[in-house]
Parts: C-alpha cells; structure tokens; sequence
C-alpha cells in the first residue's frame, strides 16, 4: 500500500491518501482543460501541439490518481490537500538579504 509523508512526517495511507489524490488529479484535470479552452497560445503553436499539451496534461492526472508522485509540485499539491499548508520550495529562513 502507497504511502504518502507530509512535510510534518505523518504518514498518510488509505482512504485519506486516496481522496487526496483524487482531488490533485482533478484540479490537474481542470487546469489542463482551462488552459486548452483560454487558448492563449502564440499563433505558431499548431492545434496538434495543443490536443498534445491536453492528452499529456490528462494522462499526467490519472497517473496522479494512481499514485504517481514524481515531482515536487505534485508532492506539494497533495501535501497542501492533507495539511493544508503549502510548503515552498526554498524557504525564506536563510534569506538574509532583506537585513540590510
């Protein structure tokens, strides 16, 4: 059984892990919908490369509903589902620059 460590170090598994999932995959779905219907696309991007850009955006969401967690953007996603924090990527800790 896949199992999902939050940024906490809970271990989430089963039905919560699921739902988490489903509701990544789905706004992923979403997203790769919305941005092929705005069409804000340059003019020399054919409308092969768009269907293309939408078919991959689709099968990335159901991989996602299968577990598939393979970057650090949907790490996050599910992350925030099942925390609801959003962790970034480089923390503002040890940024000293705004000191001065």
């Amino acid at each position: 059984m896949k199992v999902f460590t939050t940024h906490t170090g809970q271990r989430i598994k089963g039905d919560r892990l699921r739902d988490a999932l489903n509701t990544v995959a789905n706004d992923w779905a979403r997203m790769t919908h919305a941005i092929r219907v705005q069409d804000d696309y340059a003019s020399h991007v054919t409308e092969k490369h768009k269907d293309n850009n939408l078919a991959n955006g689709l099968a990335l969401a159901e991989e996602i509903r299968g577990g598939a967690i393979d970057s650090f953007t949907i790490w996050q996603r599910v992350n925030t589902v099942l925390t609801g924090e959003c962790v970034a990527f480089l923390s503002k800790a040890n940024d000293d620059t705004n000191d001065q």
